[in-house]
């Protein structure tokens, strides 16, 4: 009973991000779910002006509440995409047991992961990067 008690709590407030796949191809769409699996809603900020590249000519406007980190030698460096790019950014709010999803592409390769900031509760000030953020991670995944 303790235990249930502690894994109910533990799963307050989170948020699971989900990547599809384990390997992917640069340009290849990455299909990013954000799920609320608390019993609260959750809020985080999406950043409306970024852009994907099917191929160097083609782009594509992907909205994404994420960012991405890419691991090197040297640990986990931030590639400039999310909702710190700096065009049209606007908060959403994701009820208890809801989810969205935030197609998107990556040119570079290597081995990633995919990161939410988030707010427990309903926030309209989400992007404005309010105290109490707390993050959620993908798994790794590969750009080949």
């Amino acid at each position: 009973m303790a235990l249930a008690f502690l894994l109910y709590g533990f799963a307050l407030g989170q948020i699971q991000v989900h990547v599809p796949a384990a390997r992917f191809r640069p340009h290849n769409v990455i299909d990013v779910v954000i799920r609320n699996v608390s019993a609260k809603d959750v809020s985080f900020c999406v950043e409306y002006g970024f852009r994907s590249f099917r191929d160097p000519d083609h782009p594509e406007t992907t909205p994404t509440p994420v960012y991405v980190k890419r691991k090197d030698k040297h640990g986990w460096n931030t590639l400039l995409i999310g909702p710190d790019v700096g065009s049209m950014r606007h908060s959403v709010s994701l009820g208890p047991g809801e989810f969205h999803e935030y197609p998107f592409r990556l040119s570079d390769s290597g081995t990633m992961r995919v990161l939410l900031d988030y707010w427990l509760g309903e926030n309209n000030h989400a992007c404005e990067n309010p105290k109490g953020r707390k993050t959620a991670k993908s798994r790794l995944f590969v750009v080949e």
